[in-house]
C-alpha cells in the first residue's frame, strides 16, 4: 500500500496557527484570513508501492503541489509531478518556501525550490570544518533566518554543531557541544532532537547513549554562543521517539500555548521480541525550566497505552495528535509492516485518549501523514483494502470529513505545507 509521510516545521506550524486563531477587534470585526490563502500542500509520491523514508532507497519520487486537500477527489501523477529523486531526500528542513537539506550528493547543504518542472537550487555551500550526513542531523531555527543543525560525529564521540545564514547560505560559526562525557566506551545518538525555546534562547537538545538506552539526557543550549548551560538525565522513558533522523520527516516534540515543551519518548516492552516493540510516554519541560516536570507523565491510559508514539503534534487548547503503532489494539498480525497504527487526540490535561475511529487504521512505521494548519488538522490513512486518503479534523468542533485519496500505483510518502 500506498504511504502518506509529512514533516512540518514547528515554526511554520505556530506562525500559520497565530493567523488563524487570532481573536478579531470587536468594534471592526474581520474574518480570520485562511492560511491557503498564501500557501498550499506538496505530495510527495513514489512510483509503485512499498516504503520509503529513514533511510530507504525510495527510488523514482515525485512532487505535486495542490491547493487544497478537501475535496472529495483523486490525485493522479500520471505525467505529472517533478521528479527529485536524482537529488533531494524527502528527510528535509521546511521553512516559508524553502527545502533545506543535505542532498544525496552528501558533501554540502543547500536551499531549493520544488515546482511543477523539477528542483530550483536557489543556493548551496560546501562545508567548513564539521561535515554532516545526508538524513543524520537534526536542527532548530533560533530565529526568523538563522538554523542550527546538530549530530553526532563519525566515531560518535563528541556532537558538532553549526550555525548557518539560511538567506545567504553562508556558515554563521561551527564547533562541538560541550557536554558531560559519555561513561567509557559510551556513543551519542546519531542526532537526537534539538528544539529552540524562544522565552530564553535556549536550544533544547534531547540524545541518547547508544551503549546504555536505559535513560536518555537533556541539554539546554545557550542559542547565542552554543554553550552547554545544564544537562539532565530522564529514565521514566528509554529514549526520545526519535534518535537517528532528528525531525526531518516526522514530528516527534512540541511547544503547547503556554511555552511548555512536549517531547514524544519510547520505552522497549519488557520480555518483547524486538526492540521494535514499544510502548510510549509523553514527557514535559515547564516554560523557563532546565529540567522535566517529574509531576506530569502522559499518554498513560492503560487500556491503549502500550502503543509506540510514532508522531506527535500540538492542535490547541491543550490538546495533542497522536499516530501510534499498536498492533493489540488495530488487531494486525504484528509490528512493523502492518496495518498496526491509528490516530487519536490526547487531552494533556486529563490524560484522556479519544481515538479517530474515521481514520481508519494504517500502515506505516516510518511515515508523517498528518499536518496543522490553522483549525485544521489535516490526517493521511493509508488503510489495508482502499486508496491511501485524507481526512480532515475540524479542531474546534472535532468533526472528521473525507477529503482527497491518491490514485493506484503509487506510494503516498509525505504531504508538505509551504508557503507560495
Amino acid at each position: 500500500m500506498k504511504i502518506f509521510k509529512h514533516y512540518f516545521t514547528t515554526f511554520f506550524i505556530a506562525a500559520l496557527g497565530l493567523l488563524c486563531f487570532s481573536c478579531s477587534n470587536e468594534d471592526d470585526p474581520k474574518p480570520d484570513p485562511n492560511p491557503l490563502d498564501t500557501s498550499h500542500f506538496d505530495i510527495w509520491v513514489t512510483v509503485g508501492e512499498g516504503t520509503s523514508g529513514m533511510g530507504a532507497d525510495p527510488g523514482a519520487q515525485l512532487v505535486m503541489p495542490t491547493k487544497s486537500l478537501d475535496e472529495q477527489e483523486t490525485i493522479d501523477f500520471a505525467g505529472k509531478g517533478a521528479n527529485v529523486s536524482a537529488k533531494l531526500n524527502q528527510e528535509s528542513i521546511i521553512k516559508g518556501q524553502y527545502y533545506y537539506q543535505v542532498p544525496r550528493s552528501d558533501d554540502r547543504f543547500g536551499k531549493y525550490k520544488i515546482g511543477t518542472n523539477g528542483i530550483e537550487t536557489v543556493k548551496e555551500f560546501v562545508w567548513g570544518t564539521n561535515t554532516f550526513t545526508a538524513r543524520k542531523y537534526t536542527h532548530a531555527w533560533i530565529d526568523e533566518n538563522t538554523l542550527v543543525i546538530m549530530a553526532a560525529s563519525g566515531a560518535k564521540d563528541k556532537v558538532l554543531w553549526t550555525k548557518i545564514d539560511a538567506v545567504n547560505m553562508k556558515i554563521l560559526s561551527e564547533g562541538v557541544l560541550n557536554l558531560p562525557a559519555l561513561p567509557s566506551g559510551g556513543t551519542f545518538s546519531t542526532s537526537g532532537i534539538a528544539s529552540y525555546r524562544s522565552s530564553d534562547n535556549k536550544i533544547l537538545y534531547s540524545y541518547c547513549n547508544n551503549k546504555d538506552k536505559v535513560r536518555f539526557y537533556m541539554a539546554f543550549v545557550d542559542a547565542s554562543d552554543m554553550s552547554v548551560v545544564a544537562t539532565v538525565s530522564e529514565d521514566r522513558a528509554e529514549f526520545m521517539a526519535g534518535t537517528a533522523y532528528g525531525e526531518l520527516l516526522q514530528s516527534k516534540s512540541f511547544f503547547d500555548e503556554n511555552g511548555d515543551y512536549y517531547l514524544a519518548c519510547n520505552t522497549v516492552i519488557p520480555g518483547a521480541s524486538s526492540s521494535t516493540q514499544q510502548f510510549g510516554t509523553l514527557l514535559r519541560i515547564k516554560k523557563g525550566a532546565l529540567d522535566f516536570d517529574k509531576s506530569y507523565l502522559g499518554y498513560r491510559t492503560p487500556s491503549k497505552g502500550k502503543g509506540k508514539i510514532i508522531t506527535a503534534e500540538h492542535l490547541t487548547n491543550g490538546k495533542a495528535l497522536l499516530y501510534i503503532m499498536d498492533p493489540e489494539f488495530t488487531g494486525a498480525s504484528g509490528w512493523g509492516a502492518d496495518y498496526n497504527c491509528y490516530y487519536a487526540t490526547l487531552d494533556l490535561n486529563s490524560d484522556k485518549l479519544t481515538v479517530l475511529t474515521e481514520v481508519p487504521f494504517s500502515q506505516g512505521n516510518f511515515s508523517q501523514r498528518s499536518a496543522v494548519l490553522g483549525s485544521k488538522a489535516y490526517i493521511g490513512a493509508n488503510p489495508k483494502t482502499s486508496n491511501p486518503c485524507i481526512y480532515i479534523y475540524d479542531i474546534p468542533t472535532g468533526k472528521i470529513t473525507k477529503g482527497m485519496t491518491i490514485t493506484e500505483g503509487y506510494s503516498f510518502d509525505r504531504i508538505v505545507a509551504l508557503l507560495d
